[in-house]
């Protein structure tokens, strides 16, 4: 048996798989910001029945992301080569609002007195100029162990050519202070861009001790019931053992989110369908994703609270619209959704638990699509008047009746949804209305169809049990290690073996890693991809490459992907590769697709539901209920445990043979 457990904002989801990769059985309990762990030994304990001695734990988390979030982290130093305190400081000239006269740097996690120079200094090309200072270093350990570090970041100059120095100061901190935590920018991101590398390396170090005391409680508590190995999602979506989520926790800030994304590339392959824009609405926020060609988009730089980090992730856009964002004026009197969100705690008014504040999900169960008596399989009932009476409150400022501003709290979470998706879609180059929406999350089912609408999507697919797919996601993620090296050349002047050489290298150390964790060369993936540039740019695109690409043939997929991307090439100028990518992934084949089990009996209800203004009968449809070719037409929705979707008016929902909820729109 497998255990696949995510922790969301709001809440956390557990699927069981067994021993064929069947869906065995699932769970669904509010998450614990406090300590997430918690809610995952919650989860695991409501399987009594269930016999889970040496099950292995699939495990998607925030709790490297709430640790940058909430600034809550270890007094951290920063050993940087002389002359080079202020990298932090000074950071980029981008900024957000370009014209906005109060802007403010995002903070470093490391405070400047916290910094120390030592002299060193390596070329470009990684040969030494300056010899590494080990009095010097010595000294800087000694005075930040002395005002209480107990973590270093270590980011000199050019270390992604030659790590020599980095690593010479780990063995000293190993010598005078180790207790201390060290984080080497060599080994977090092995890539030019001073100011990212050492911002990327700061991150590692910050969330270390958090995340490696999460992982103790976790594998203490799973080793106490017997169960087995615990492994990790990471951001690229990959699969690694929690021992190297220790030396490299920095690849797990959007772990949760990644699974999901993974969960629906597998439930859309098999069912057809290669270009999706995947959109996770939970209780906090919304994710959204592109996949094309049944590859999800990658990308290289992302952000974290406003600090960069230069990492390979699932290149996912979150939008702070979830069911618990919550409904209120702005000081202009305007409505405004999010992001601010109630959370599992205290959660939506409807919920019971102390929210008083107007939610998305609030407005849901006002309108009649979200029955209380049947949230989470009926297990939690919901306070209808509750929820009426928190959007009272602001329905009176406005003028409006709960009911009117129900819907408007839901088409306005449906914008910022729809927003977030041309950021991944429009805005790269691709158009959304060639590609399926893909919904899934608690919530993410009953505003797909309208999202749709403002796209101009006519298909959403609905997979089943898709409020538990990032925790299905985890239970069919490979196994996957990504490595790159930078070497700024011009494809021109490379030899036509040039670029294969390179990727041996990659490739053999690489392997070399994957034989200390456990991992044989048998069915190994190798995917190759290059960062490239026109000469002159300030940026890369990244592409993949077939096994012995040229140069010539690097240069030509450039052009094309450059006009694709940007709507214009130049191919009489010349080009750079600045980046070698290699992953090595072991896939997954023991997972079989979630599927709902029908049940005999049908269980269909007509009841009122707001729409436009006005109450409208529509049809409640029990999903477990529902054959594969049955259809129904809009306004309806269909219930099940942990998802409702919302078919509107001119949609229609047919249920296909893997039992997904296929939603089109009419002409």
């Amino acid at each position: 048996m497998r255990l696949g457990v995510e922790c969301g904002g709001t809440f956390t989801d557990l699927v069981l798989l067994d021993d064929s990769g069947r869906l065995a059985a699932t769970g669904k309990v509010f998450s614990t910001p406090s300590d997430p762990s918690l809610a995952v030994l919650e989860a695991i304990g409501a399987l009594q029945a269930v016999d889970l001695r040496g099950a292995p734990l699939l495990h998607g988390s925030t709790v490297a992301t709430n640790a940058v979030l909430e600034r809550k982290g270890p007094r951290l130093g920063l050993i940087v080569t002389q002359g080079f305190r202020d990298v932090l400081e000074l950071q980029r000239h981008d900024r957000d609002v370009m014209y906005d006269l109060h802007y403010r740097k995002p903070r470093p996690l490391v405070r400047r007195e916290l910094v120390r120079e030592v002299p060193e200094r390596l070329d470009a090309g990684g040969k030494p100029l300056i010899a590494l200072d080990e009095r010097a270093v010595r000294d800087a350990v000694a005075e930040l162990a002395a005002l209480g570090v107990t973590s270093i970041a270590v980011c000199f100059l050019h270390s992604y050519r030659n790590p020599a120095n980095e690593q010479r100061v780990r063995e000293i901190v190993s010598e005078i202070a180790p207790a201390l935590d060290v984080s080497l920018s060599s080994e977090v991101v092995a890539e030019f861009r001073e100011y990212e590398r050492a911002s990327s390396t700061t991150v590692d170090a910050f969330v270390k001790p958090t995340v490696d005391g999460y992982l103790s409680r976790l594998e203490r508590s799973l080793a106490e019931r017997g169960m087995g190995e615990l492994s990790m999602m990471q951001s690229n979506g990959g699969v690694v053992p929690a021992a190297y989520v220790r030396r490299r926790p920095i690849h797990v800030l959007l772990s949760g989110p990644a699974a999901g994304v993974a969960g629906a590339v597998a439930v859309a392959t098999a069912a057809g369908i290669d270009d999706i824009v995947t959109m996770d609405m939970g209780g906090t926020s919304t994710d959204v994703c592109l996949v094309t060609g049944g590859r999800p988009q990658i990308t290289t730089e992302s952000m974290i609270d406003r600090i960069p980090v230069k990492l390979s992730m699932v290149d996912i856009a979150t939008v702070g619209a979830g069911g618990g964002s919550i409904a209120a004026l702005d000081p202009g009197g305007m409505l405004q959704v999010g992001p601010r969100s109630a959370g599992a705690d205290p959660g939506p008014a409807c919920y019971g638990r102390g929210g008083t504040e107007p939610t998305v999900t609030d407005a849901n169960v006002v309108r009649g699509l979200i029955r209380p008596g049947h949230f989470l399989g009926g297990r939690h009932t919901l306070d209808r008047e509750a929820a009426l009476s928190s959007l009272g409150v602001v329905a009176a400022e406005l003028g409006r009746t709960p009911g009117q501003l129900a819907e408007d709290i839901f088409r306005i979470a449906n914008v910022a949804m729809a927003g977030a998706i041309r950021l991944v879609s429009t805005e790269r180059g691709h158009d959304p209305r060639e590609h399926t929406l893909v919904a899934y999350g608690g919530a993410g089912p009953l505003h797909a169809a309208a999202v749709a609408d403002e796209l101009g999507i006519t298909t959403v697919l609905v997979p089943p049990h898709a409020g538990l797919m990032s925790a299905y996601g985890l239970l069919s993620s490979d196994f996957q290690r990504r490595f790159a090296v930078t070497r700024v050349d011009e494809l021109d002047g490379l030899a036509p073996g040039e670029l294969a050489e390179v990727f041996g290298e990659l490739l053999a150390d690489g392997m070399a890693e994957l034989a200390e964790q456990g991992v044989g060369p048998e069915g190994v993936v190798v995917e190759q991809e290059l960062d490239l540039r026109y000469r002159g740019q300030g940026f890369e695109l990244t592409l993949p490459v077939p096994s012995g690409v040229s140069p010539q043939e690097a240069a030509r997929l450039f052009h094309e992907t450059h006009a694709q991307r940007y709507g214009h090439s130049t191919p009489d100028k010349a080009v750079q590769v600045v980046t070698y990518r290699l992953t090595l992934r072991v896939p997954r084949t023991d997972t079989s697709l979630p599927a709902v089990a029908v049940e005999p009996g049908e269980r269909h209800e007509a009841l009122p539901v707001v729409i436009g203004g006005e109450e409208r009968v529509c049809a409640f449809v029990w999903r477990a209920s529902l054959p594969p070719g049955f259809s129904v037409e809009g306004p309806a929705v269909v219930e099940e445990d942990t998802s409702t979707t919302y078919v509107p008016p001119g949609w229609a929902a047919t249920v296909d043979e893997a039992t997904n909820l296929r939603l089109t729109r009419g002409a």
